[in-house]
């Protein structure tokens, strides 16, 4: 997971400033460090979503069934994904992105090549406004969700809005 932000960067580079030999180059866009699972999901309980760690077998029972009665569910298409045991039988390939690093020699400003907590804030922000999540019903969280730019719409794909 990367910011749209440093992929669009780089996007941008490898058109207008490609390296030697481009068309033989692979630039393979990594965050930079690599986000973990848990630190993401922390990020649910300090914007104020009541969450619960679980192990991955109650949390695929949990997930099957809802999306199975609710079937308005974004996830509804993707769930055969973690019917199987998906922790041991996914398998991330390894990715060099020494030549993104080296497109990006001299362009590093502070768009972030990783989700920050306070990206993942505005992710979350963006979810709720967009209705896919409801609104964080903590009583003290420890972070704000920030406010969206007013007089923004807020359209998602793949939800019906009821």
């Amino acid at each position: 997971m990367v910011p749209v932000d440093h992929v669009a960067r780089c996007t941008s580079l490898a058109a207008v400033a490609p390296l030697p030999n481009a068309t033989q180059s692979v630039l393979h866009v990594v965050a930079n460090p690599l986000p973990t699972f848990n630190n993401l999901l922390s990020s649910l309980a300090d914007y104020g979503f009541l969450t619960r760690q679980c192990e991955y077998l109650v949390w695929r029972r949990e997930l099957e069934k809802h999306v199975m009665e609710v079937q308005d569910n974004a996830l509804f298409p993707l769930l055969h994904f973690v019917l199987d045991d998906l922790p041991t039988s996914t398998k991330a390939p390894e990715l060099n992105d020494s030549n993104t690093a080296a497109l990006l020699q001299g362009h590093e400003d502070d768009c972030p090549s990783t989700v920050s907590e306070e990206l993942m804030g505005l992710y979350l922000a963006w979810l709720v406004g967009a209705n896919f999540l409801p609104s964080p019903s903590s009583p003290a969280p420890s972070r704000s969700l920030p406010v969206l730019a007013k007089g923004s719409v807020i359209k998602a794909a793949g939800r019906s809005g009821i």
